[in-house]
């Protein structure tokens, strides 16, 4: 199954990439396609749309890419609509819109609201698989919330129980029996909604806790992975050149700027594991000597900035903070215990 997902401009890609990597990291039968980049045209500049120029712009994706009828494209959208609605589809249930701002009314902070988001995409999977219209959504979804995935969350408040229990009442597992739903891809939902779930959970109790997941670094394949094994596996996910001057200065400890070309070796170390050594010694020495270079220190710098940010957006500034890159007294290092960190591949 392909699940197209579009962002809509003004939804920010970073929030966009956050969304979409929670979603490939707890799918397998599902693919995921994202489309950070796709040309969306508003008829009206009101920031409340009307659900047709969202199903439009589905259409028109469709038409322009071919997309299989069986397909499913999202669109995620920071825009209200006029019937105030977490999201919805068309016809067909092959098209649908998910609103991506105000999450934080609902949640505790603005970092959570990346899973209520990719439950969603989830969540309208497994309903399209129960029923066939719209009319039918709308006939057999509880007005009464019940934690369950057809809650019709008429008070938007009900949406933190449905999310919060993630689960699927007697009436609607009937349903679903009923409609014969092939059980490898019905497990895989009802698993990534809960990973989900949990994900948010996990992530609430940690920031009210003060709890401090330990740090597993996964080298190998791709490229070397930071999970957060306490958050449900949350992966930490930056670019190559972050990747490599994060696990170097977690191997290496505390550094001054003016210590990294004497330490470049150990950097190239770092950043060949990054590449599964799969890079040319003189483009490793070029690159990494570019790195490391005294005379311009803001290469490194501006990659600490981007690392920090990533870190802050994805945990939010309490959790991130033992994560962080720091400069103490002009040395950068990472002030997580040596104990919380686990390498695992070498």
């Amino acid at each position: 199954m392909n699940v197209h997902i579009l962002r809509s401009p003004e939804y920010s890609i970073e929030d966009f990439k956050e969304v979409i990597n929670l979603l490939k990291s707890h799918t397998n039968s599902i693919q995921i396609k994202p489309y950070s980049n796709v040309t969306v045209n508003y008829n009206e500049i009101d920031e409340v749309k009307s659900w047709e120029e969202y199903f439009q712009i589905c259409n028109e994706f469709r038409n322009r890419k071919k997309i299989h009828e069986n397909d499913y494209v999202f669109l995620l959208t920071e825009y209200g609509n006029t019937e105030d609605y977490f999201g919805w589809t068309d016809e067909s249930l092959g098209n649908y819109f998910i609103q991506t701002s105000q999450w934080e009314r609902y949640f505790s902070s603005e970092v959570n609201k990346h899973f209520p988001i990719s439950y969603e995409v989830v969540s309208w999977i497994l309903r399209s698989l129960m029923y066939d219209t719209q009319e039918e959504l709308l006939e057999h979804a509880h007005q009464r919330a019940r934690g369950c995935v057809m809650d019709f969350c008429d008070d938007k408040e009900d949406i933190i129980l449905k999310m919060r229990t993630g689960d699927v009442c007697n009436d609607c597992l009937k349903r679903i029996s009923d409609r014969e739903v092939n059980q490898a891809f019905l497990g895989n939902i009802f698993k990534t909604m809960e990973n989900i779930r949990k994900g948010l959970m996990y992530r609430e109790r940690n920031e009210m806790l003060g709890t401090v997941s330990p740090l597993k670094i996964k080298l190998g394949v791709n490229r070397p992975k930071f999970v957060l094994s306490e958050m449900n596996n949350l992966t930490l996910n930056f670019d190559e050149s972050q990747t490599a001057l994060y696990l170097f200065l977690l191997q290496i400890g505390p550094v001054r700027i003016l210590q990294l070309e004497a330490l470049k070796e150990e950097f190239k170390t770092s950043y060949r594991s990054v590449k599964n050594g799969n890079i040319l010694e003189k483009e490793l020495e070029t690159t990494v000597s570019y790195w490391v270079n005294p005379n311009n220190p803001e290469v490194f710098t501006q990659k600490v900035s981007k690392i920090n940010k990533k870190l802050k957006d994805l945990l939010g500034e309490k959790l991130a903070t033992p994560y962080l890159i720091v400069n103490e007294k002009g040395k950068y290092k990472v002030n997580l215990s040596q104990k919380l960190i686990f390498i695992e591949g070498i």
